[in-house]
């Protein structure tokens, strides 16, 4: 083989080299972003339902004559879970209401019960 064709055959081997490992690079960024992109919403949908869980709590424990001690908040998007118990009718309806009123709820899953002598 001559020099100068040998020279040009390493010169365009390297170069689609290059641009092969080049693309293949770009493609593994955007991957890993898609997936940094994606576990960082999943956390920031984490914290957004830890923050209305502690603002539906803090409503409970300001509701007067609620006991809230038995009271398990859960929250999930804009849908509030109340479950564990409470000592009469009149408190889990008020846990409720307190709970329908925080901003961002716009529904309440209710799975209170009334408390049982003995339990």
């Amino acid at each position: 083989m001559r020099p100068r064709a040998f020279y040009f055959t390493v010169a365009t081997v390297t170069a689609l080299s290059s641009a092969i490992l080049g693309g293949m690079q770009t493609a593994s960024a955007e991957n890993s972003t898609s997936v940094s992109s994606e576990g960082n919403s999943k956390a920031a949908a984490r914290a957004e339902n830890r923050a209305l869980g502690h603002a539906v709590r803090r409503s409970l424990t300001k509701v007067k004559g609620l006991d809230s001690s038995r009271i398990n908040v859960l929250a999930h998007g804009s849908t509030v879970t109340l479950a564990g118990s409470a000592p009469d009718q009149s408190q889990i309806t008020s846990a409720a209401a307190a709970a329908a009123k925080v901003s961002g709820v716009s529904r309440v899953d209710n799975r209170l019960a009334i408390n049982e002598p003995g339990h």
